[in-house]
């Protein structure tokens, strides 16, 4: 497989496990209001797309064969694609006339626009290493049948995670 097409691979499935993370996160923690589902099939809607895709993640981070690189441009690029979707609630605002995010209206919120976007930033950078370790912890924990982490061949980012690898283990 080409290294192009390797590296697009890694970046879907880690754009994936970010992306999935932080909407939940966000979505329960600052957007959801009890008082805005007052139906049964509107609460199981809105939780079935808020919180059943990190479900999926996690199941993937468990069972899959695919790990977060631990490089820092995977991180850096994610955090910027981030950036970029913020970005695309004020074009949605001045095109439509209303915020994507209530979080983000800088008429309501003019002191701490800047602090949340900045923390979104840092926030990404710090949970996609946070998503890493999880993984690197359930590698350890789980018994050898439950990670199916297999290389990509030619892969020389996985070559050199796999050198400092197994170089921790013989000093153990």
């Amino acid at each position: 497989m080409p290294k192009t097409l390797q590296l697009l691979h890694w970046l879907l499935f880690d754009s994936v496990v970010l992306f999935a993370t932080v909407v939940t996160v966000m979505f329960w923690s600052s957007i959801y209001r009890s008082s805005d589902y007052t139906s049964a099939e509107l609460r199981w809607s809105t939780a079935s797309v808020h919180a059943l895709n990190l479900v999926c993640v996690l199941v993937d981070m468990l069972f899959g064969a695919m790990m977060l690189s631990p490089h820092w441009s995977h991180s850096l690029t994610l955090a910027v694609i981030g950036m970029l979707y913020l970005a695309l609630a004020y074009i949605n605002e001045a095109v439509n006339g209303w915020f994507t995010y209530d979080f983000l209206n800088y008429r309501k919120h003019k002191s701490i626009i800047a602090p949340t976007i900045i923390g979104m930033f840092v926030g990404f950078l710090l949970l996609y290493y946070v998503l890493y370790g999880i993984q690197l912890l359930l590698e350890r924990v789980l018994p050898p049948r439950f990670t199916a982490w297999t290389p990509l061949h030619g892969d020389d980012e996985y070559e050199e995670v796999n050198q400092m690898a197994s170089i921790k283990s013989n000093q153990k």
